[in-house]
């Protein structure tokens, strides 16, 4: 009886650990989650109870770029290559932009992402939660979310 305990014990933590995220992977504070916009322009950033973060810029002329990353376990954000889409949806590369590194931080309402390495022009945001993406964000999201 002992063994197959430990049989079930040890199956279970076996389980467990192919389930878990990659370790250098964290799942952010369950205030993050969701849907936010920063104050100053149409960008919007979605974030998921598994960490995984997706970042999409409207422009006036509803072109837009999009990126993804993962919550680090120091709240670090490393950007993947930044693209762009025409209004059209036809992707332009490359789209001749690199966020970089950002640190992700919640206080009380307000959602920060903040870069590591501030360059010319490059500042913290700000961002307010908002219930959903945009249509067109959405859209992306999904693809994003499929490759």
């Amino acid at each position: 009886m002992r063994d197959h305990l430990k049989g079930q014990a040890f199956t279970l933590a076996l389980l467990l650990a192919l389930l878990a995220p990659p370790a250098s992977a964290q799942a952010p504070e369950a205030g993050l989650v969701g849907t936010w916009k920063y104050l100053r322009n149409f960008t919007y950033v979605d974030v998921d109870a598994q960490g995984r973060v997706f970042q999409c810029r409207i422009l006036p002329d509803l072109n837009l770029f999009i990126s993804t990353a993962q919550i680090a376990s120091n709240a670090e954000v490393l950007w993947e290559p930044v693209r762009f889409f025409s209004l059209y949806g036809r992707e332009v590369s490359p789209s001749g932009q690199d966020w970089g590194l950002d640190t992700i931080e919640l206080r009380r309402l307000v959602m920060f992402l903040n870069p590591v390495d501030p360059g010319p022009g490059v500042q913290r945001m700000e961002f307010d939660k908002v219930p959903q993406l945009p249509t067109l964000c959405a859209h992306y999201l999904a693809l994003s979310r499929e490759e």
